[in-house]
């Protein structure tokens, strides 16, 4: 679980001040070219959640992040990224023009993604059924 919400004045990635039931940060002030060396930052174990947010969208989407990064805590790792800090990697991504643009990446890869969606109970339904243990997965019931 990683607190990296942008405060006014710090750059994305950076921790902040989190609640003592969550794990501690392992991002330091680097700033990264790749989404690989992002995700490497991450324990492979799990799946990880990009949130691409734009500066002009945070203060509305931030309560609903953190709601959502509470709820997938042992599921997945959630990871913002203000785009205005990574232009270039928002814009490869295609994360520049939506906000937020939420990419989920498992072994690596993008598995799911989500555009314009911050609302934590869509998020947590959206992204946890790709972030259970084999036996665990959602079926689908016919009529």
């Amino acid at each position: 679980f990683i607190t990296a919400l942008v405060i006014s004045g710090t750059q994305a990635f950076a921790p902040v001040a989190r609640p003592a039931f969550s794990k501690p940060s392992v991002l330091s002030m680097a700033k990264y070219n790749s989404m690989d060396e992002i995700l490497a930052k991450f324990p492979e174990d799990m799946p990880t959640l990009i949130n691409f947010y734009d500066g002009a969208t945070e203060a509305d989407i931030k309560g609903d992040i953190v709601r959502a990064k509470n709820l997938l805590k042992d599921r997945c790792t959630v990871v913002s990224i203000k785009t205005q800090d990574y232009p270039e990697l928002a814009k490869k991504w295609d994360a520049d023009d939506k906000s937020p643009c939420m990419i989920l990446f498992q072994d690596g890869k993008p598995v799911t993604r989500m555009y314009e969606v911050s609302f934590y109970l869509d998020v947590v339904a959206k992204v946890g059924k790709y972030c259970r243990d084999a036996g665990e997965e959602h079926v689908e019931i016919k009529k």
